[in-house]
């Protein structure tokens, strides 16, 4: 029996400014229907996905960007996922919209993602609390992911002493443990 070794060629990543283009131009979808990770035409390989958040603080991102690339770090992990989604009520017993939920194909698992990112100091600390909260009237297990760099420090230490949190240059890593990929 003879072993074959097969070359594999991979393009390196591609640089930031190009990275940014692509994320802008891909329509996610994932609004009202499941965007299935075995399906999905991603703008960006796993690679480029990791290089992209751990790039976050140096970015001018809109929300909504933001969030595409929590999307894109999942489904490149092999990921299901929805956005914008109403799932339970908040605090005050308004309907609460997730901004990411992912489901983990094999066996239905799923978390909801909450997504914070802040460019600038400003108000969005105080926001924190309320997020915190929230997470405890959710119907399955949610997770806060914060980016931008304009988080205070003492907020984000108090952030992840008390709730399920991470840092999107970290997400990847917390996917992988929390699906057990």
């Amino acid at each position: 029996m003879t072993e074959t070794n097969v070359l594999q060629l991979v393009s390196p990543p591609r640089q930031l400014p190009e990275l940014i283009a692509a994320l802008r131009s891909w329509e996610p979808g994932g609004v009202g229907s499941w965007v299935l990770a075995s399906r999905a035409q991603l703008p960006l390989t796993a690679e480029e996905c990791r290089l992209l958040a751990q790039k976050i603080e140096t970015l001018e991102l809109s929300s909504l960007e933001f969030e595409r690339v929590i999307a894109l770090i999942g489904v490149s992990l092999g990921l299901d996922y929805r956005r914008r989604l109403t799932v339970g009520k908040t605090i005050y017993g308004k309907d609460r919209e997730v901004d990411v939920l992912f489901r983990d194909a094999r066996n239905g698992n799923r978390l909801a993602v909450e997504a914070k990112y802040q460019r600038v100091t400003g108000t969005a600390d105080e926001k924190l609390p309320y997020a915190v909260l929230n997470l405890t009237t959710l119907p399955l297990p949610g997770v806060i992911v914060y980016g931008g760099g304009g988080f205070h420090q003492g907020a984000l230490h108090w952030l992840c002493a008390n709730t399920r949190a991470t840092d999107i240059s970290r997400l990847a890593d917390w996917l992988t443990v929390f699906f057990a990929l």
